[in-house]
């Protein structure tokens, strides 16, 4: 079972999520968002979450350390043949940005699972309605 730290739920709870699109779409948890709900439409996707794979639990790893988890993560995504994006999670109150990746129709099984796999404290689940939530690692 992962112990999520205080200061970890409050980085993942006040960050802004920031979706590479054209133009970006910048999201927080718990916060409709009609862009980010247009955009799961326009993919006639049921879900999206996001997922990151970089500084498991929090550990502040190199950038190439980093980079190599990122592309395992991407293989998985094309492994899986699903239509994702680049994102980011950013906290500037802490300090705190990691690179991941917004993955359409994930299911969340399988969103928890690689969440664990990759030893991250959480994914980021995203229904048709736009309103994300943080969905914490067990």
């Amino acid at each position: 079972m992962i112990t999520v730290p205080a200061l970890h739920r409050t980085i993942y709870e006040t960050a802004d999520y920031v979706i590479n699109d054209d133009p970006p779409i910048v999201f927080q948890i718990g916060v409709s968002h009609q862009g980010l709900a247009l955009l799961l439409a326009s993919f006639n996707a049921q879900t999206a979450c996001l997922i990151a794979s970089s500084n498991p639990l929090g550990r502040i790893l190199i950038e190439d350390e980093n980079l190599d988890r990122r592309m395992q993560l991407l293989s998985k995504i094309e492994h899986a043949r699903l239509n994702y994006f680049v994102a980011q999670i950013e906290n500037a109150a802490h300090g705190w940005a990691q690179d991941s990746y917004l993955i359409f129709d994930l299911a969340a099984e399988d969103a928890s699972r690689w969440a664990r796999e990759f030893d991250q404290f959480a994914w980021i689940d995203i229904p048709p309605n736009g309103c994300a939530r943080v969905i914490w690692s067990n």
